[in-house]
């Protein structure tokens, strides 16, 4: 009745038969013209349904198939699944509880009873739900499959390795076995073994993208980006609307610093799945990066229509404003992402850069000292303090400031040179020529720049000292 066979072209021809199938039940269900297919295969449509997330449809035909089957526990079963994916617990609930009134002893009945009472009970409860139904079916698969899916649920990823393990050459659960192992294994971050049981998986089913996709994952967690892309490619290649596929993509393909490629990745993704508020920024991020920043706007202006409240967007689309020297749209999209985050140093840092364009150097020393009060350790901001503080003569306060920075982090060079500044405007020659001769050992610096920076502070000889080997 159904497209069988293994291959990739296959699965395409049955997915292809299910759709049109459906098609053909939902007309009869909705203008009542025609006869409805077989009950098996009312049966496979709401399992097609529920496999692709096509929660309404499974609902309408599962409703259908009780009307000609109310006695039927299987019907009674499908239509909790159906609830179930839908998000509606309670009506499952109910539906279960009719189906194991008709049919009590079906093992599948009682799992799906167990599963839909695991939010109402506490853990040692459902485990011993299990353990009773293992008691009553010894060596039952199916019921090992559950309690490894719950012990995977909660958490307990050891236990479940050790379940999973036991299903490893189960005639019906192979494969679903294989899959959560992969996956434990990663949330234990062992992503070694991890891979192993995706490979196992994909020599038994190669044409699942899903099972790709995870793999890519795994291999992005241990920084392997171009195989990782290679599997997303695979993945995409199966499934080509794969929205998530595409956007790992792209993050991959930015570690790698390809980032034109990155951007298509993004935008093949924000395709499929066009109110994807992270697709929207990442694709804004590494447009900025590339300095494309009216196209990394537009990006930023698409996330934050898709969620109002999306604060790093406003900061990149603020961060490109500010690229631009548009200082005030600048300005206006920082306050809204501190509005929304007031604890996120690096835009208190953006904004009192953004103020010190505009010469606002009061209100953007009051943003360098919120950002190093959030982030005490940021030399860049620090820096950045003590360059405002300097231009409004405020010197004591500069050195009171970076006296302790240099003790904390004495192998900056960048400090050094600040703090040579600062000895200078106080009018400490020597301690001026010492700080440049210490910034000068850690990184090497140009004479011409040092006699630009101190000429109103040093004479030629002084400079010359910093430059004595």
């Amino acid at each position: 009745m159904f497209p069988r066979g293994d291959d990739g072209y296959s699965k395409k021809r049955q997915s292809q038969f299910m759709s049109e199938t459906l098609r053909s039940c939902l007309y009869v269900l909705n203008t009542g013209k025609g006869a409805l297919p077989a009950i098996e295969v009312m049966e496979a449509l709401i399992h097609h349904c529920i496999e692709e997330r096509l929660d309404i449809d499974a609902l309408r035909i599962s409703d259908a198939l009780i009307e000609r089957e109310p006695f039927s526990s299987d019907a009674w079963h499908l239509r909790s699944l159906a609830q179930v994916h839908a998000g509606d617990k309670g009506n499952a609930f109910i539906s279960i509880t009719k189906a194991m009134a008709l049919n009590p002893n079906d093992v599948g009945i009682q799992i799906t009873h167990t599963m839909l009472q695991e939010h109402s009970l506490t853990k040692d409860e459902v485990l011993a739900h299990y353990h009773e139904l293992l008691e009553t079916h010894p060596g039952n698969d199916e019921i090992l499959y559950a309690l490894g899916q719950y012990y995977e649920k909660q958490g307990l990823y050891k236990e479940a390795i050790k379940v999973f393990s036991f299903l490893e050459h189960s005639e019906e659960f192979s494969k679903h076995a294989l899959s959560d192992l992969g996956y434990c294994h990663d949330c234990l971050e062992e992503y070694t073994q991890a891979i192993i049981w995706y490979d196992k998986y994909l020599d038994l089913e190669p044409y699942d993208p899903i099972i790709w996709f995870n793999k890519a994952v795994v291999l992005c967690h241990l920084e392997q980006f171009n195989d990782a892309i290679s599997c997303y490619d695979f993945s995409i290649a199966i499934k080509d609307d794969f929205s998530g596929a595409w956007y790992n993509r792209g993050n991959a393909l930015g570690s790698l610093g390809r980032l034109l490629e990155a951007i298509e990745s993004y935008k093949q993704a924000l395709i499929h799945e066009s109110n994807d508020v992270a697709g929207w920024h990442n694709l804004g991020s590494t447009l900025e990066e590339t300095g494309a920043f009216r196209e990394a706007i537009e990006a930023f202006s698409m996330a934050i229509i898709h969620d109002s409240r999306h604060y790093e967007s406003y900061y990149g689309r603020g961060s490109c404003h500010d690229a631009l020297e548009e200082y005030g749209s600048a300005i206006a999209d920082y306050d809204i992402a501190l509005s929304l985050y007031p604890s996120y140093p690096e835009v208190w840092q953006a904004k009192g850069d953004a103020l010190f364009n505009i010469q606002k150097m009061e209100e953007s020393l009051i943003c360098y000292k919120q950002a190093l009060k959030l982030s005490p350790d940021s030399v860049d901001c620090a820096i950045d303090c003590i360059h405002t503080l300097l231009e409004m003569k405020r010197f004591k306060e500069a050195h009171d400031l970076i006296e302790p920075f240099i003790i904390r982090f004495p192998m900056n060079a960048d400090l050094f040179y600040q703090h040579a500044k600062v000895m200078a405007f106080i009018g400490k020659e020597a301690d001026t020529i010492n700080s440049l001769r210490i910034a000068h050992s850690i990184q090497h610096l140009e004479k011409e720049d040092v006699e630009k920076d101190f000429a109103d502070h040093l004479g030629k000889q002084q400079i010359a000292q910093v430059f004595l080997s």
